[in-house]
């Protein structure tokens, strides 16, 4: 079939496209060999290879720290302004594409959250093909999530195949005119063939609390949260309010929170929906595999495997999820 090629030696000249349309920020290998998400600069290349990055692209989206409401005595409480100028994030594979569309569902659809909107419509999506390693599980689990991008290039010898999913995509492809080259070839299938309409949306059955693998697991967690830090997906936060020593105004503040903390499950008087550790494992589980709230039925697990590859404790919850889920081979 006829499809849009760019050579692998054209990459630069692509992305330099592409800065005359928004920032670009792509994976950036750094000096401590991590892999970040972070501004391209111009005669820098992304480090496409990589499996992961170290932090998801939600980062981009729901900050780890932000002020969400302010208050004085005048006004009352008031949105902060947000300005939000176009930008590329450049190289996203199709496991973070899937997990901004579950955010989207979370903080654009019934009632919007103005802050995350305002970022979100601002994002330009470039996403490239990749091949899942051992802690990937995006192949073993089809999800009813959608790996969907502005742009999206396929892996192929010497280059990439590369189509357009939007508006803004076909308007980046007419700012690349002259660098492709149509050209007849086999796509490969990618990983996005795991997303988006194998697996649809059932409520599971309620997850038996008599487990001995709760306790297991919850025996060897060390409980400092980084799961959930570099999560595409879990989005639990916390909700301060920090007055200001005038008397008349106040800050109310929104950060990561963390399902596996000891504060989550409580609540005024000491009280707590999850006393021991084993439970909030179990409901980390439950949230990530059988979905939560309004997207009940839809796991939040998009198979990236970051959980596993940066927890201390060498935690796994695949193979519970194999005997839980039924998952296929």
């Amino acid at each position: 079939m006829a499809t849009q090629f760019i050579a692998n030696h054209n990459l630069e000249l692509l992305l330099e496209r592409l800065r005359t349309y928004a920032e670009v920020h792509a994976p950036v290998r750094g000096d401590d060999g991590g892999v970040r998400f972070a501004a391209l600069t111009p005669g820098t290349l992304p480090d496409l290879a990589a499996p992961r990055t170290l932090l998801p692209p939600k980062k981009y989206l729901l900050q780890p720290r932000e002020t969400i409401l302010n208050y004085t005595d005048e006004a009352g409480y008031q949105l902060p302004s947000v300005i939000s100028s176009p930008l590329i994030l450049f190289g996203l594979h199709p496991c973070d594409l899937a997990g901004i569309n579950y955010l989207d569902q979370v903080f654009t659809c019934d009632d919007p959250d103005p802050l995350y909107a305002a970022r979100r419509s601002a994002l330009i999506l470039v996403g490239v093909s990749c091949s899942p390693d051992e802690f990937c599980s995006c192949h073993r689990s089809a999800s009813p999530l959608k790996a969907t991008s502005d742009l999206f290039l396929n892996v192929l010898d010497g280059g990439f195949a590369v189509t357009s999913g939007s508006p803004r995509g076909d308007e980046l492809l007419d700012l690349a005119n002259g660098i492709f080259e149509e050209r007849e070839s086999a796509i490969p299938e990618d990983m996005r063939r795991f997303f988006g309409h194998a697996v649809t949306a059932e409520v599971r059955p309620e997850l038996d609390a008599t487990l001995p693998e709760w306790q297991e697991l919850a025996d060897r967690c060390l409980g400092c949260g980084v799961c959930s830090i570099c999560c595409p997906t879990c989005y639990c936060f916390d909700v301060l309010e920090f007055g200001g020593l005038d008397g008349r105004s106040a800050a109310r503040v929104r950060q990561w929170d963390n399902c596996l903390f000891k504060s989550h499950g409580e609540v005024a008087g000491g009280m707590s929906f999850r006393k021991n550790r084993a439970e909030r494992f179990r409901y980390r589980y439950r949230h990530k595999y059988h979905g939560f709230g309004a997207l009940q039925g839809i796991p939040s697990c998009v198979g990236c495997g970051r959980c596993r590859v940066v927890c201390p404790a060498g935690l796994d919850l695949r193979p519970l999820a194999e005997r839980l889920e039924r998952w296929l081979p």
